[in-house]
């Protein structure tokens, strides 16, 4: 089964002008060591994503963090956060990358990552979507900690090292290719954490694309931006369903995807990736290209430094649609379907209820993680017989037919 969930955490800051200017002055209260340092630790890519451990108010305990360079600032979960026993110092509006809006307290926490220890980092509290939980339990890395280092990302072995931001703490970068960005804008002004760039896709300029480490996904660009003709000789997929989600869920969307090896990152030529074109309100570039890359990241400068690595052949199956469950309801349903794909021919519908496959009734789940372990087994299979609750009827589901208009 193709992984069609893309996790996306562009929070959007919604508040007075008051607040908006406490909260800049918290943002800036961020302090990485002294002096020069250095550290290397390593990590885990769940659903594509980096996830870090790291420690909290000068505490022994470990946490798991998404590295997350789209969220301005970092974010906590609830059980973390009472371990902490930090205070709130403010209150604030947040919407994610689907527009879903919550009121959200923010406290100011100390993160050790390795042998470092990361002063008054402003960090929001949020419950997050159960799905976020499976991939890192505890919170996100955002942009407001990176920015007070520079960072290197090695893929291939796994690892990070991050450094103070002399240019002596810099690796050499000789067979690096360079690409300069911007912080990211709010009301105009370069004050928010982040990092844009440019990006041409055939030969049209997307401007200030942000740069995130917290999507899965290659390039994603509003439906607004898309002229009819911009697409008009690479093929298209009609995806139907929840296939992005923000910090707080998704929303039912019909997205289309592309596949373009005319993109330029600035003067960066990428290789043939999906483009996404769905109801984002930001273009974004996301893992699927920087994870083929070895990446330095000098936020001194404003520079990011890319490697290519050597490719690696990605055996994933498709299906044409996706699953997934409700843990109140102990529903699974179908939570994507691609149009004109074997799985939509064979009659299967969006949010159908299914009740068996291969013949099996499908399982009380414990929580969402246990059904995403249970999802990825079902989609190693060469052929699923689905039952849905609509339709007695079984249906073949045949891997490998996804419609390429």
């Amino acid at each position: 089964m193709k992984k069609t969930t893309l996790i996306l955490f562009l929070l959007v800051l919604l508040t007075s002008s008051c607040s908006s200017i406490k909260l800049f002055r918290y943002m800036s209260k961020g302090e990485a060591p002294k002096g020069t340092f250095r550290t290397e630790i390593p990590f885990e890519s769940k659903n594509g994503l980096i996830v870090i451990k790291v420690k909290l108010n000068d505490s022994d305990k470990e946490y798991e963090f998404i590295v997350d360079s789209g969220a301005p600032f970092s974010v906590i979960y609830k059980e973390a956060l009472e371990e902490t026993k930090a205070k709130t110092v403010l209150v604030y509006n947040v919407s994610d990358s689907q527009g879903n809006a919550v009121k959200n307290d923010c406290v100011m926490l100390h993160v050790g990552i390795g042998n470092l220890v990361f002063k008054d980092i402003l960090t929001a509290h949020s419950n997050p979507h159960e799905l976020l939980r499976c991939i890192a339990y505890d919170g996100i890395i955002g942009a407001n900690l990176m920015q007070t280092a520079n960072w290197q990302i090695d893929f291939e072995n796994k690892k990070l090292i991050i450094t103070d931001r002399k240019k002596s703490s810099l690796p050499d970068l000789k067979d690096y290719q360079r690409v300069s960005f911007s912080k990211r804008s709010a009301f105009g002004l370069d004050i928010v954490p982040g990092m844009t760039v440019d990006v041409n896709v055939n030969g049209k300029l997307f401007k200030d694309v942000l740069v995130d480490s917290g999507s899965s996904g290659a390039l994603t660009i509003p439906k607004n931006a898309v002229t009819d003709t911009l697409f008009k000789n690479d093929l298209k997929e009609v995806l139907t369903g929840y296939s992005s989600f923000g910090l707080f869920g998704a929303n039912l969307d019909t997205s289309y995807n592309y596949s373009s090896s005319d993109i330029y990152m600035g003067n960066v030529r990428i290789d043939k990736h999906r483009i996404d074109v769905a109801n984002q309100n930001k273009s974004l570039l996301g893992m699927e290209i920087f994870s083929n890359y070895a990446m330095v990241i000098d936020f001194r400068k404003k520079d990011m430094y890319l490697k290519p690595l050597e490719k690696k052949t990605k055996d994933e199956k498709e299906l044409g649609f996706n699953m997934l469950y409700d843990s109140k309801s102990s529903t699974c349903y179908v939570g994507t379907l691609y149009v004109g794909s074997s799985a939509a021919l064979a009659g299967l519908q969006l949010n159908d209820t299914i009740v068996e496959v291969n013949e099996q009734k499908i399982p009380v789940f414990t929580d969402f993680c246990e059904f995403r372990e249970w999802s990825k087994k079902m989609a190693s299979l060469e052929m699923l017989m689905i039952k849905t609750k609509r339709d007695d009827e079984v249906m073949r589901i045949e891997e490998g037919i996804i419609p390429k208009r």
